[in-house]
């Protein structure tokens, strides 16, 4: 029985989000504590300037005049001079705090980035191959890209913005209590107004945010389908349909992102507009506070200095408000993901493939279904003993191909077992059994690359070996005869290949991979009757101490097996030899069964 699959990944939260900062310890701290700093050095900045009208130009002497007087500076233009000098050295190490804080901050983004990545990269490691039937792979890309990316800047932005902006406001309102504390408590008293806008227009944001990236996802998943099936689109006519189609969701991107833009244009302007229009009344009412309390004009335009000043970091937190309600989105189509079944992991408690040159398989009363379907297999035994060859042939639909990808564990079967050696395949482990176990199908996959990266799939392997293979699949001259040999480029799938060409580079990556069980699912359906003849003759001596399971149609193809199973959507309905099913007028001696 298969056990039951749980994603390998637990969902993410906030507090995992969280939490994942915590172990970024250096740089939050070192980033905050640029960050406090700068904010710091900044709150005299705003006072200095005004002070000088107070004890300047009004003539009321005060603190500053009397710093300077005690480093002998006593004249007006060499205050003056003093305090400008002053305000621009700190402007200058604020702006070095600031670029150091900067520089931590998005050491912890790209951190944060990676760390999400590793996690979405390693589940889908793990996932089950019956998932990734299901996936698009251009909805994938926008989710390890895009999603991350906002999620990661939310996360950099949170991790320093929230205490330096905090810092820097509470700082601003600590001195502007000090100055007026009537105008001050005005100003705490307007403050959740903001707030309580952008809440309500982050909200909207999100929600418009969400809308955009999900027509993203469908664009690119069907461009991704368009592109990949092009030869078949056009072959059929079909271009203006299926490129009209992408046009239609090329514009549903237009109108997503238009409105979301727009619409967080529009908040993020009020809010401004609000703000601004809170400077306007703090102006009217520090003059009137000049008019009828002792409010000094200098600490009036000081007050509104800082109160301008405080925009800035109130903008910031009204920011990252509208930031935290666009993440949700993001957060919700990654854990759709980390949701997707993984494949069971096996102990490894057995080996029946070490020390033989090969071993049996044999599957026992095994029924499979995909979920919710019709049954495809039911009750399905079958045996190849070590070194034999069998062949499994029958109708398209009854179940062929899905007995291969049984025996690799793609899938899991709902009942029965399957065996390498006596040995279940639940103690052997998935990996160790695709380790000696090849699979070789009809639609032989490739990268877009060369052929050696296409025929080692990046192991290291020496170069007489290669043209070994290469010779035993009939494709050595093909690829000496090519001007860059190896190196050649074969295009996307091997497009630059012919059918017969890609199917003998698949035979010859088979046979560098030096399995000690092969499964030949149509793999040599597109060759004709005399090269495919020729081929297994040339393949005589690596099949010969290899069990081998052979899925094809045509009768060259399956005398060769010593035992054939017929199967037909109701199970097996008859076994034997090739001469035995032939004398029961089973198999006939025509090119195809």
């Amino acid at each position: 029985m298969a056990p039951k699959s749980h994603p390998l990944t637990a969902n993410i939260t906030y507090r995992s989000l969280w939490e994942s900062l915590r172990t970024q310890k250096r740089d939050f701290g070192r980033a905050n504590l640029y960050g406090a700093a700068a904010a710091l050095l900044f709150l005299p900045i705003p006072v200095l300037i005004p002070l000088l009208i107070d004890e300047i130009l009004l003539g009321h002497p005060g603190n500053l005049t009397r710093i300077f007087a005690l480093s002998g500076i006593d004249e007006a233009w060499g205050i003056i001079a003093g305090t400008l000098i002053m305000v621009l050295l700190l402007r200058g190490a604020v702006f070095g705090l600031n670029n150091a804080k900067s520089f931590y901050s998005m050491r912890i983004v790209q951190k944060s980035a990676y760390t999400l990545r590793h996690s979405l990269l390693h589940h889908l490691e793990r996932m089950a191959f019956s998932e990734y039937e299901t996936l698009k792979s251009g909805a994938v890309a926008s989710k390890t890209i895009r999603d991350v990316e906002n999620i990661s800047a939310f996360l950099g932005q949170a991790a320093t913005t929230a205490l330096t902006s905090g810092l820097t406001l509470a700082g601003i309102m600590g001195v502007m209590f000090y100055i007026s504390w009537p105008l001050a408590v005005m100003v705490m008293v307007l403050n959740p107004l903001f707030l309580g806008f952008s809440r309500i227009a982050g909200r909207k944001a999100g929600e418009l945010l969400r809308r955009q990236n999900e027509a993203y996802d469908v664009y690119q998943s069907l461009l991704g389908e368009v592109l990949e099936l092009f030869a078949q689109v056009r072959a059929s006519n079909q271009e203006r349909m299926f490129f009209g189609l992408l046009q239609s969701k090329a514009a549903g991107i237009r109108d997503a992102a238009q409105e979301y833009g727009y619409r967080s244009s529009v908040a993020f302007a009020a809010s401004t507009q609000m703000t601004n229009a809170a400077v306007d009344v703090f102006r009217a009412l520090g003059i009137a506070a000049v008019a009828y309390t002792d409010l000094s004009i200098g600490m009036m335009l000081a007050f509104l200095f800082y109160l301008s000043t405080a925009v800035a970091p109130v903008q910031q937190l009204l920011g990252l408000a509208i930031t935290f309600q666009s993440t949700r989105p993001a957060l919700e189509r990654l854990n759709q993901l980390l949701e997707m079944r993984h494949e069971p992991h096996f102990a490894h408690e057995a080996d029946p493939f070490d020390g033989v040159d090969t071993t049996s398989v044999e599957l026992s009363d095994v029924s499979f279904a995909f979920d919710g379907a019709k049954p495809v297999l039911k009750g399905i035994s079958i045996k190849a003993d070590a070194g034999r060859k069998i062949a499994l042939v029958g109708p398209s639909g009854s179940g062929k191909t899905t007995i291969a990808r049984l025996l690799v564990g793609f899938y899991r079967p709902q009942s029965g077992t399957i065996a390498y050696g006596g040995v279940p395949i639940e103690k052997i482990g998935l990996p160790v059994v695709r380790e000696n176990v090849a699979l070789m199908l009809q639609e032989s996959l490739f990268f877009n690359d060369t052929l050696c990266m296409n025929l080692t799939l990046g192991r290291a392997v020496e170069e007489s070996a290669i043209f070994g293979a290469l010779h035993a699949a009939q494709l050595d001259g093909f690829v000496k005869g090519l001007r860059d040999g190896l190196e050649t480029r074969i295009g996307k799938n091997g497009i630059r290949l012919s059918g017969g060409e890609r199917q003998r580079l698949a035979v010859a990556r088979l046979i560098l991979s030096d399995p000690k069980i092969v499964i030949f699912d149509e793999a040599t359906s597109a060759l004709d009757n005399e090269t495919e003849v020729h081929l297994y003759e040339t393949l005589a001596p690596f099949l010969e101490r290899r069990t081998a399971i052979i899925i094809a149609h045509r009768t060259t193809t399956i005398r060769q097996a010593d035992y054939i199973y017929v199967l037909t959507d109701h199970g097996i309905v008859s076994e034997g030899t090739f001469e035995q099913l032939n004398g029961l007028g089973l198999i006939g001696e025509g090119d195809d069964v």
